[in-house]
This record gives C-alpha cells, sequence and structure tokens, in this order.
C-alpha cells in the first residue's frame, strides 16, 4: 500500500504552426483536443507564450485560453507563462480577472522572465535585465491582487479566485521553492528528480517566508513530456522521430536566425534518439509507453504528469488518436 496521492494528469502544449493548415483551423483542432482531454480525465491544459516564432500560434496565451473557457466546462486553463517582462503589471492583472471569470475560477497562471533573450530584444526589452524586471512585476502584481489596490486605485473586479488564481513557475526549481510557486518541470528524468527534491527541500525550509505565494498551501511539481504512442512501435518510434526534429526546427528558429546563444536546449539538437535516452521524449507501444512513464514517476516522485501530444509536424488526427490511447491504456495503469 502506498499513501502518495493519486497521480494527476495534464496537456502542455506548444501550438506549433504547421505547414498547410489555417490558423482558424489549427485552433479548431485545439478545442477539439482540449474537449476530448476534458471528457478524458484530464485536469487541465498549459499553453505557451512565444513571439515571431512558428513554435508558438498562440502568442497572446491569455486570449486563446478566454476562446478555449467558452469550449469547456471542468478542464482548468493555464499560462505557461505569461513573460512579465513583456506585460504591464496593470493590463495583466485585468486580463487575469477577465479570464477568471470567463472560465468561472478555472484559470491558473504561469509567470516567468522569458528564455529567449531574442525574443526579448524584438520586444524592445533588455534580456539582462528581465529577472529583476521580472520580479518587481510579480511582487507588484501578487500585492495588487491581494489587496485589491493598483497604482493607488482599487480593482473595479477581483478575480473569481481568491485572492488570486493559482501560480505556476517554469523549469526553475530553486526560484520556485523559495516562492512557493507550482513548478513545471522538464529535461532528463534524473534532472527532473534533482529539481523536485530542491523544490521539497526549499518549500519544507520555509525559505524567505514573508515572499511565499500561492497562500502558503502546499505547492504541486509538474513534470512535461512529448509523448507519441501507436499500435507498431517502430513505426511510431520513426515517426516520433521525424516530428521531434521538426519541433527542434521549430524552437530553433531566433537561434538559426541571429546566431545568438539558447539558454536552454529542450529539443536536444533535434536528436529523439537521445531525447527519448534521458525520458524527455516517450514514444512506442501502450505498454512501452506505460512503463516508461511508471519508472520515470517513480524515480521522481512527481504526481502531476503534463502530457504533449501535438508536436513537430504531428496533425490533429495522430495527436488525437495517441491521446485516447494515453487515457484508456496509461491514465488508469498509472493513477
Amino acid at each position: 500500500m502506498t499513501d502518495r496521492p493519486d497521480r494527476r494528469f495534464a496537456l502542455y502544449d506548444l501550438t506549433e504552426h504547421r505547414e498547410g493548415t489555417a490558423l482558424s483551423q489549427l485552433f479548431e483542432e485545439r478545442f477539439e483536443l482540449l474537449a476530448a482531454a476534458e471528457d478524458a480525465g484530464f485536469v487541465a491544459y498549459h499553453t505557451t507564450e512565444h513571439h515571431l516564432n512558428p513554435v508558438d500560434a498562440t502568442p497572446s496565451p491569455n486570449i486563446f485560453l478566454a476562446a478555449a473557457a467558452q469550449r469547456t466546462s471542468r478542464i482548468r486553463l493555464a499560462t505557461l507563462v505569461n513573460v512579465l517582462p513583456l506585460y504591464d503589471p496593470i493590463r495583466l492583472v485585468e486580463e487575469w480577472v477577465m479570464v477568471d471569470h470567463l472560465s468561472s475560477g478555472r484559470l491558473e497562471v504561469g509567470v516567468g522572465k522569458g528564455v529567449s533573450a531574442v525574443e526579448l530584444e524584438m520586444m524592445g526589452h533588455d534580456p539582462t535585465t528581465s529577472r529583476a524586471s521580472f520580479e518587481g512585476r510579480l511582487d507588484q502584481i501578487v500585492e495588487g491582487l491581494t489587496t485589491g489596490v493598483m497604482a493607488g486605485a482599487p480593482l473595479p473586479a477581483r478575480p473569481a479566485q481568491s485572492p488570486h488564481p493559482p501560480l505556476w513557475y517554469a523549469g526553475g526549481a530553486e526560484y520556485a521553492g523559495r516562492r512557493n510557486l507550482h513548478v513545471m518541470l522538464g529535461g532528463s528524468t534524473d534532472r527532473v528528480a534533482e529539481g523536485a527534491a530542491l523544490h521539497a527541500q526549499l518549500v519544507a525550509e520555509q525559505v524567505e517566508p514573508e515572499r511565499r505565494l500561492n497562500g502558503g498551501l502546499a505547492p504541486t511539481v509538474g513534470m512535461g513530456r512529448h509523448v507519441l504512442m501507436g499500435t507498431d512501435a517502430n513505426e511510431t518510434r520513426r515517426r516520433a522521430g521525424q516530428a521531434w526534429a521538426v519541433y527542434h526546427q521549430n524552437l530553433d528558429t531566433h537561434f538559426e536566425r541571429t546566431g545568438a546563444q539558447a539558454e536552454t536546449n529542450p529539443g536536444l539538437g533535434g536528436d529523439a534518439d537521445l531525447a527519448m535516452a534521458v525520458g524527455a521524449l516517450v514514444a512506442g507501444s501502450p505498454g512501452e509507453v506505460r512503463a516508461e512513464l511508471a519508472r520515470q514517476l517513480d524515480r521522481t516522485g512527481i504526481d502531476y504528469l503534463a502530457v504533449s501530444f501535438c508536436w513537430g509536424d504531428l496533425d490533429h488526427t495522430e495527436a488525437m488518436a495517441s491521446m485516447q490511447r494515453f487515457a484508456t491504456e496509461v491514465m488508469p495503469a498509472l493513477r
């Protein structure tokens, strides 16, 4: 017997542009995927923010989630993340308040400084000051949502959730642990395990208690994974290799164009074999995927798994089939 909580499953989504697919069709496909995920028991949907980049067709995640709220009724809707240096804090708070009410209190918000210096520069921001800008804006936003006052004026409306929607951070276990933020971790299984342990340690130590967020509640540690499942394991891995190369190419767009160095390398140079070896990509038959994810969840101690089913040049049919197999043949066993 075990006293661990039931595992929860979410979607993590870079809505990549796909050649030959109109943006309106791409959005409709995502809403269909999202509605099916809600019916299948996925608890949340996490979407991203990137700019002038084929890796992200939803550069304004708040607008997309406002639309998604009208097509769903139960699944939580989360930004991962809003890049705070790019926002006026008052405008962002007003948008969060709107989306939280449009979704009947289902909004969750991720915050970050932005992982792409190139994108920050294109948007007129100095990446060397992004950390200070992010932290200052976050404190201003949290204070405004908590007190109901920003720039000396009362907020005419507060979020549906009090005092604010749950707060997430992507990738940085140390910062998230010190601030008591929910965190989404990626990379190799070993790296995720190390990050989860560090996050738990810092939360337990109550470092900087006066700056702890999320009401002091125990934060969630999530793990993001790219998954492709099929009936023919070898063919599925071959297809995953093709799609992973496109995924990396999309991620690398600005860096290839400018020659700048990326802060992170989630696409691992487009090497799908390496991605599978370290655990970032899980592809194969339902039994293989189930066994590998069980191993990773046991190794990391994580109970919140966020899965990306549509990435690279995988089409809607492939993503839907993979998600439905996951829901029926993997989730019940891992839960």
